[in-house]
């Protein structure tokens, strides 16, 4: 049944013969009353709404109220509903228990679910800070909290999640809201935990890493590669460091947090252009000319070897630090997340169109493929990216090439340039079209982010202008590569007009996505307006990006549900090798692992 004290305490029966099927529903209005269903602004599910001769006459407050007669004719519940297929009503949320937190509606029922799901009893409350959530047990709440925030689409630090023994109820035995609220907002909602001393300009950066990195724990001396960073969170975390500094430092992923201070107020003209690190930019840069180019909105071509240069480099901040286990995990997990949605979706893109070959869902194209140029070498770029990264990670699992790669990290990637110059300069054919030819390149990226002096950065310029002139016999496509090149060793940021920055973080962010999906999305579209299927296109790829993200995160709450059988260790190390970025291990011994994000 469903009913309320205002109506007699009963509105709806669910019918015995549905009680197997839809037993979450609440059935059929009782006889002589009905139920419709008014839509709630901002809401998918309206609100129910009840009118029967068992409604309440109204509240009287002195005895000329009870002489007044009938003042309310219908009840409105205050729930959320809908009508179910099988012809009945359903409950699915409280309208009062909905929060607008960062722009996002959130149903406070909901998250209760997903955490009773997980295996934990819950109650939740919040405002537009954030929310607060009572869980409980003996749970891991740091480990909680990461799984809730990627389902939710929330910053982690938008939710705080507190162990209680009990939860908190009221002498009626329902759940006392207002004392889980008062456990405690959000740490957003306060100044930052500091561990150990530092000044305001550390606090700030703390709270930066702890939010990007998802690592409550962020000390003096630690930098944003020891506490997992990858190439995907680097773009976020550069963003925010930047308005948070006034600057961006040179090497500030690998400068500890003390280090890393504020800058002196930003002149007007600095606050007109945000200055982004410069891979950042080329990398949405290049992501856009590359499809407006396919499109044919303009035509710029060189971006995509340019991106190869950026690999390199992505791949040489962070791929290469930490013992060789550790890196190994790091690097294969990198190579994970650019072909697990990559193969998806050309699969996809199989079924759908007759463009492509089974080579291509198994990224072999590049080798059992036509040499001839078809619809089949669409995802070289893809292709070829995995390969070189499958390469060099198994050459840094050999025991003498790894300690090579440690005493020698910029001679290293320069002898593998040299290396993939004979393929360039055609001196050793290796058989593999497009592919052994661009080795130099990414090695190139490589020594570039090893450079740390003046004289080293002028040595890779002259190989640069030396070994690019000829490469496509086409002259504006060699000045863009070597254009690209001399930004990166020279050019540590450039200036991005201010409005812009966010968009240029997510085209960033999405490249590879964007790549993928470009090739399905603007065919429709482009014989109608060049513009919008270079629009659509990077929507597309953005959207499919974040699809990723949530895909990722939902096989982590799997995994950790099956891990709690086990035990919280194995849940932990479960859930800690399938979310993006997660960094935080249940116990403080042994070292902290992430997803890197695809270099490209």
């Amino acid at each position: 049944m469903y009913g309320a004290t205002e109506a007699t305490a009963r509105m709806a029966y669910l019918p015995p013969d549905l009680a197997t099927t839809v037993p979450q529903t609440i059935g059929i209005p009782v006889p002589g009353g009905s139920f419709r269903i008014d839509p709630v602004p901002g809401l998918e599910h309206g609100e129910l709404v009840y009118t029967g001769p068992n409604v309440m006459l109204g509240y009287a407050e002195d005895a000329g109220d009870l002489a007044a007669g009938r003042t309310i004719g219908e009840l409105r519940t205050g729930d959320l509903a809908r009508l179910h297929p099988a012809g009945v009503y359903e409950i699915v949320g409280r309208r009062s228990r909905f929060v607008k937190i960062v722009g996002l509606r959130v149903d406070l029922g909901r998250i209760e679910q997903i955490l009773a799901d997980l295996g934990a009893q819950s109650a939740c409350a919040g405002n537009d800070a954030g929310l607060v959530v009572a869980v409980e047990g003996d749970h891991d709440t740091a480990l909680l909290g990461k799984v809730l925030a990627q389902d939710a689409g929330l910053p982690r630090a938008s939710v705080a999640l507190h162990a209680v023994d009990s939860l908190p109820r009221l002498s009626t035995g329902k759940i006392d809201y207002p004392a889980v609220l008062a456990l405690g907002l959000p740490a957003s909602t306060r100044p930052a935990p500091v561990r150990g001393a530092g000044t305001a300009g550390p606090v700030s950066v703390r709270t930066i890493f702890a939010e990007t990195l998802e690592c409550p724990d962020i000390g003096d001396d630690d930098t944003f590669v020891s506490l997992g960073g990858d190439s995907l969170s680097y773009v976020a975390a550069s963003v925010r460091l930047e308005q948070a500094l006034g600057h961006l430092p040179a090497n500030w992923h690998v400068t500890p947090v003390k280090d890393l201070q504020p800058h002196r107020r930003a002149s007007r003209t600095r606050r007109l252009f945000a200055p982004i690190e410069t891979s950042i930019v080329l990398r949405a840069a290049a992501i856009v000319c590359i499809i407006s180019t396919h499109v044919g909105l303009f035509h710029w071509q060189g971006t995509a070897h340019v991106l190869m240069a950026v690999a390199g480099y992505n791949f040489a901040r962070f791929q290469v630090s930490g013992e060789r286990s550790v890196r190994l995990r790091r690097q294969l997990s990198s190579v994970a997340r650019i072909v697990v949605p990559s193969v998806a979706f050309i699969a996809v893109a199989y079924l759908v169109t007759d463009h492509y070959s089974p080579a291509n869902i198994l990224l072999l194209n590049a080798v059992l493929g036509p040499e001839e140029v078809t619809t089949q070498w669409h995802f070289w770029f893809v292709e070829v990216l995995v390969y070189l990264l499958v390469a060099v990670t198994a050459l840094l699992a050999i025991p003498w090439a790894d300690l090579a790669e440690r005493r020698y990290p910029l001679l290293f990637p320069l002898a593998l340039t040299g290396a993939g110059l004979l393929t360039r300069f055609e001196v050793l054919d290796p058989g593999v079209p497009h592919t052994a030819p661009v080795l130099w390149i990414f090695a190139l990226g490589w020594a570039i982010a090893q450079a740390r002096t003046a004289y080293q950065r002028c040595a890779l310029s002259i190989v640069a202008v030396l070994t690019v002139p000829g490469y496509f016999q086409d002259v504006p496509r060699e000045w863009t590569l070597l254009l690209g090149i001399l930004l990166l060793i020279w050019v540590p940021v450039l200036p991005v007009p201010a409005g812009l920055r966010r968009l240029t973080a997510v085209l960033a962010s999405s490249s590879l996505f964007a790549y993928l999906v470009h090739w399905l999305v603007y065919p429709p579209l482009a014989g109608m307006s060049p513009a919008l299927a270079v629009a659509a296109s990077l929507a597309a790829g953005a959207a499919y990006w974040a699809l990723t993200m949530r895909a990722t995160a939902a096989l982590g709450r799997r995994k950790f549900r099956i891990g709690r059988r086990r035990s919280p260790e194995a849940a932990d190390r479960a859930v800690r090798g399938l979310i993006p970025g997660y960094g935080v291990p249940l116990k403080t011994s042994g070292p902290k692992l992430s997803s890197p994000a695809a270099p490209a």
